[in-house]
Parts: structure tokens; sequence; C-alpha cells
């Protein structure tokens, strides 16, 4: 078996690590800068982790209720619960009564919330820009394509 060293190893499982662990550098820095730039919307962005941006951008304005985020997420109610209370102490979230139900609860983002999602959409659209650029639009489409594949099994 290969050594797994570098972004030139052949073991595939290596090389998404090493493009997942690029992927979230570029968005991270983008996001840097955006915060750098004298936003003042947006928190220190350094001490979230990729799954809490992801969640923060899988949360509708509406809010939904902590099963059906969790269902979107891929993830149970008891894991959501975790990244969920996070970022409520970081003031990105809210957890409140469902109007509807109140057995239920709503996760909202607050205002800081949707910028730090805002600002995680924009780091991923500058760094498919980007890549696509450096790749070229065809290899960049094709790549998108397999992981697609890939990722529907």
């Amino acid at each position: 078996m290969n050594s797994v060293k570098g972004p030139d190893d052949d073991h595939v499982f290596a090389l998404l690590d090493h493009a997942l662990r690029r992927l979230r550098a570029d968005v991270q820095a983008h996001m840097t800068r955006a915060a750098a730039s004298g936003r003042p919307d947006l928190p220190d962005l350094t001490t979230l982790r990729t799954s809490q941006l992801r969640l923060l951008t899988l949360t509708p304005d509406d809010g939904l209720r902590v099963g059906d985020l969790a269902a979107r997420a891929g993830m149970t109610a008891q894991a959501l619960g975790e990244f969920v209370r996070s970022l409520v102490r970081d003031g990105l979230l809210t957890v409140e009564p469902d109007p509807r139900d109140r057995r239920a609860r709503v996760v909202r983002r607050t205002a800081s919330g949707r910028a730090v999602a805002q600002a995680a959409e924009d780091g991923i659209r500058a760094m498919e820009l980007d890549w696509a650029e450096r790749l070229g639009a065809d290899r960049w489409d094709a790549m998108r394509a397999v992981l697609g594949d890939v990722a529907r099994g």
C-alpha cells in the first residue's frame, strides 16, 4: 500500500482528503478576507468548523424543525443538537418553540448567522470560480459530474 504523504499520492482517499482540505482552506481564506474588510456583521470566523458552516447554509431563513433540519443535514437529531447548541452559544442560531406545535422546536439563523452563511456561500462560489479557472471549464465540469455520480452512489 502507498504511504499517504501528499497530493501526488495515487490513493483515492488521500486525494479526496487533500482536495477537501484545500477547499476548506480556500473558503476559510475568503471568509477571513471578508471579515477583515470591515464587515461588522461577521463575527470571528476562525473558530467555526466546516460542518458548522454547512449547517448554517442548510438552515432556511424561516427556520426548520430540529428533526427536519437533521434529515436535511443527513444526521440524527441528537447529533444535530450538539452543533445547534454550539451555534446558539455563538449567537448564530436560535431555537424556539414551533408555533404550530409547542412540543417541537424550530431552528432559525440570527442576523449574524445569515451573514456567516452568506460569507460561506460566497467563499464556496469564489473557490469554484478559481478552481474552474485553474482546471479549465471542461475539466471542472467533469470533476463536478464525477463527484455527483459518486455521491449519489
